[in-house]
């Protein structure tokens, strides 16, 4: 794309293929069938139809179908290939761990490291309409994170292979909180639950709000998706510390001071799905069910034992605990990744699923660092986060968003998801998130016409004096230092600098990360996309809509990620696969320009791109596992649009846009589901056939000199 095509070339990891950059022929004329946004910004009546839902039933794909992983889209193309990593077999079976501790051995009167034990509070405070106090609290334990000091957040990877003993400290944590009984708020089945089902309380009083038990907490399709998750991952954070904590106090000796050390620093890994070096596999260790650890023995010495992987799945603890989780979860008493019929987990499909998209990935993390407002930075980052559960969950809990966070890759993928958030604030301290439609949670069932911002309450997390999280606590970046984390993005050590001195770190690492084989030569360039958008109460259940390119896919339906893949719209169920999701435009950019390198288009005419992909791309929905038409849909559509964009080839700045985007209808005119007026992508029709906003990057330009 712009220069994130660059980018994007450089997510191939050929930088000697893609070191080339081609800017737009100084000669270029648009062609008589684009049309410039700035051409058509007056509201016109569309035409419209009666809108009829489409029916679907929940099915699995089939799953032995996959290209192998060493396999690639091109031949041409080198690929990472996974680090083989021995399978784990138990040394000592057990299906109890054999040193259960529930109050440590060795306790301690001054907390180490500055670690305090966690209290309980309770809250009298009275509700106005203004006020975030409530007026019907329970006893409640505030989110507040690991309490001592600040630590990086690291990725899975770099924390497995440079801080052992932290690692360690991670999966003896992971492995005491998904053991410890439902009824405990800070336990794996509550934390998790949180997020969707089983549509409970959780620290919130029984009458606090008018619920809706139809959904979880979790804020998806809303402008506080990325604020609300932070206290999310937190309240993990938080109860992993903690454990973590009091596990090293059962060693002895000098094996406890170094794991209280560990311990101390215990902090949440991340999965960066975009790494040029891994290209979106799964972590290895995360597709292994045993690993070894180090444990207590009765004397506190540490022994080397097999333990069931915390990072592979989360056994549920009784029939009673699946039980809310509706079909087919509540017959399953693991969480699984592309499960067959048998509910077979298959992390090796999810993972080759990945990579097939990883091109297309890492150029839309890049892209979403150019956005010109925070909103649209926001729903670009939930893009990429949508089409990361679609290939890793299947039928599995991660595709269903009432079960996805029971999977711990979840926390590994949000939390890199917060990462990202956080880099962007670093490198964009002045954009801050503006008031937009609200979308319904658990806690909030919203009337027509409410609007989120930067005050509305982030239910259930509490702080220390009873209120609610609210996003403006997100907000500047320093706030994660505050609760005692960072990243090695934004590192702890800038906390007190200049704000310029962190985004000018910044930038220089989302550059070296993620926009390898930039141009040597400062210039201009142009950005390819193709827009896939579709109100999300159309369709029941789960939905994605496929773009593919240079090759036909031989099974599009039953392996939709195989060779051709470019990228998707993805949309998780939320429940049953009956079930309609609010009214809302939701829409992903899929980034073209890694695809016209790939096969030899990019930097051509834009006569001979447009000519080449008009004949050439081709599109898939499927619903809830069936094929979908666009011809059977009012909302979907298809749109081509490029953009140019200026790189200055500087190491600590960010190319930006020098143009709006431009609509290719030549391109879409005639395929189904393809914009045929430049209305029906900037003023799209929902459901109801009223329309949504205007783009918000209609005033998100970026200029500099």
């Amino acid at each position: 794309m712009l220069f994130k095509a660059e980018a994007s070339s450089a997510l191939i990891i050929l930088a000697q293929l893609f070191a080339e950059v081609h800017a737009a022929p100084a000669n270029y004329e648009a062609d008589p069938d684009l049309i410039r946004i700035e051409e058509k910004r007056q509201l016109q009546t569309l035409n419209t139809r009666p809108f009829t839902r489409i029916p679907a039933t929940l099915l699995t794909l089939a799953t032995n179908t996959r290209i192998p992983l060493t396999t690639t889209r091109s031949s041409t193309l080198p690929v990472y290939t996974l680090p083989t990593t021995p399978g784990y077999t138990p040394p000592y079976g057990y299906t109890t761990p054999p040193y259960g501790y529930t109050t440590p051995p060795y306790g301690y009167t001054t907390p180490p490291y500055g670690y305090t034990t966690p209290g309980t509070t309770t809250s009298t405070r009275t509700t106005s309409t203004t006020s975030t106090k409530s007026s019907a609290t329970p006893g409640y334990t505030p989110v507040i994170g690991a309490n001592n000091t600040c630590y990086e957040r690291l990725k899975i990877q770099t924390l497995q292979e440079k801080d052992k003993d932290q690692f360690n400290m991670l999966l003896l944590a992971l492995e005491k909180i998904q053991q410890t009984p439902d009824s405990n708020p800070f336990g794996w089945y509550q934390i998790a639950g949180i997020h969707g089902r089983p549509y409970v309380t959780w620290q919130m009083g029984p009458t606090e709000v008018p619920y809706d038990p139809s959904r979880g907490y979790c804020t998806h399709g809303s402008i506080l998706f990325t604020t609300w998750h932070r206290p999310y991952l937190l309240a993990l954070e938080q109860a992993l510390f903690h454990a973590a904590m009091a596990i090293a106090a059962t060693f002895s000796g000098a094996a406890q001071t170094q794991y209280l050390a560990a311990a101390a620093r215990l902090r949440l890994p991340y999965w960066d799905w975009a790494d040029p070096v891994t290209q979106s596999y799964l972590p290895p260790i995360t597709m292994n069910p045993y690993v070894n650890v180090y444990k207590p023995d009765m004397s506190g010495n540490p022994v080397l034992v097999g333990i069931d992987n915390p990072l592979f799945a989360y056994k549920f603890l009784s029939a009673s605990s699946i039980a809310p989780l509706g079909s087919p979860f509540n017959a399953h008493m693991i969480t699984a990744r592309w499960p067959n019929g048998a509910w077979v987990d298959n992390s090796a499909f999810a993972s080759s699923n990945m990579q097939s998209g990883f091109a297309g990935r890492v150029l839309g993390t890049y892209n979403a660092f150019l956005s010109g407002s925070y909103n649209l930075f926001s729903n670009r980052i939930e893009g990429v986060h949508d089409g990361v559960h679609g290939a890793t969950g299947g039928g599995g809990n991660l595709g269903s968003v009432p079960t996805a966070a029971f999977d711990p890759l979840f926390w590994l993928h949000h939390c890199n998801v917060d990462r990202i958030m956080a880099m962007f604030q670093a490198m964009n301290p002045s954009l801050w998130l503006t008031p937009a439609p609200a979308v319904g949670t658990f806690a909030r069932p919203n009337p027509p016409n409410t609007i989120d911002d930067t005050n509305s309450l982030l239910y259930p997390f509490r702080r220390a004096d009873g209120s609610f999280w609210i996003s403006s606590h997100t907000n500047p970046v320093g706030t994660i230092w505050t609760q005692n984390y960072g990243y090695p993005e934004v590192p702890c050590s800038y906390r007190g600098r200049r704000p310029e001195d962190l985004d000018t770190f910044t930038t220089n690492q989302a550059n070296t990360l993620y926009a390898r084989g930039r141009p040597p030569i400062p210039g201009p360039s142009r950005e390819w996309n193709v827009r896939l958008l579709l109100d999300q109460a159309e369709i029941p259940g789960a939905y994605d809509i496929y773009v593919y390119g240079g090759t036909r896919p031989s099974d599009p339906y039953g392996d939709p990620y195989g060779k051709g893949y470019i990228g998707s719209l993805s949309s998780m169920t939320p429940g049953a696969p009956d079930q309609y999701k609010d009214s809302r435009i939701r829409y992903v950019d899929v980034p073209l320009n890694a695809y016209l390198k790939e096969y030899g288009y990019y930097g051509a005419d834009p006569y001979k791109i447009t000519d080449y992909i008009s004949k050439d791309l081709y599109y898939t929905i499927i619903a809830n596992g069936k094929p979908c038409s666009f011809q059977d849909l009012y909302t979907a559509k298809i749109a081509v649009y490029s953009r140019d964009i200026y790189d200055s080839g500087k190491q600590d700045q960010l190319p930006y846009y020098t143009s709006e985007p431009v609509y290719h209808l030549n391109v879409t005119r005639n395929i189904p589901g393809g914009i045929k007026s430049i209305e029906e992508i900037t003023y799209p029709v929902k459901v109801d056939g009223s329309r949504e906003v205007p783009w918000p990057e209609l005033n998100s330009t970026r200029i500099q000199t």
